[in-house]
């Protein structure tokens, strides 16, 4: 259950900049395979699918296009989300200690820094990825 969670956590950290910035929509999918549970409210959407642990993904559409400082909160949203979750498990386990809450804090550590490293696989980029194209699209491109 802790890898879920912490996806479900990472893809909020996605979510509530996108809904900040005025999404028309933000959808979010736990999962992969059949849905097996939905919940939308508002202009959010969340998705369950049946293999729950296999990955998640987020989504902010609106019909004008985000801004570069926008997409950059937007993709910093889940690592951050995920920083600050780690820290208070590890107040937490420092205190009660438990496998848990350890296996938690180093989940969660795990996606925070590991998205924020810059790749791209078959289109797909990391959130660092996106982030950088943005820092480098909107100061370093200025430099040539």
């Amino acid at each position: 259950m802790v890898a879920p969670l912490s996806l479900f956590i990472h893809e909020l950290g996605h979510l509530f900049p996108g809904l900040y910035f005025r999404a028309d929509q933000s959808v979010l999918h736990l999962g992969r395979g059949k849905v097996i549970g939905q919940w939308e409210k508002n202009r959010i959407k969340v998705y369950i699918h049946l293999f729950f642990f296999q990955g998640a993904y987020s989504v902010n559409e609106r019909k004008t296009p985000f801004k570069d400082s926008e997409k950059a909160w937007i993709s910093m949203g889940g690592p951050l989300f995920n920083a600050i979750t780690a820290f208070v498990l590890f107040l937490w386990f420092k205190e009660e200690g438990g496998a848990l809450l350890r296996i938690s804090f180093l989940f969660n550590t795990y996606l925070a820094l590991m998205n924020l490293i810059p790749f791209s696989v078959k289109g797909k980029g990391s959130d660092g990825y996106r982030l950088w194209s943005v820092v480098k699209r909107r100061f370093l491109d200025r430099l040539e």
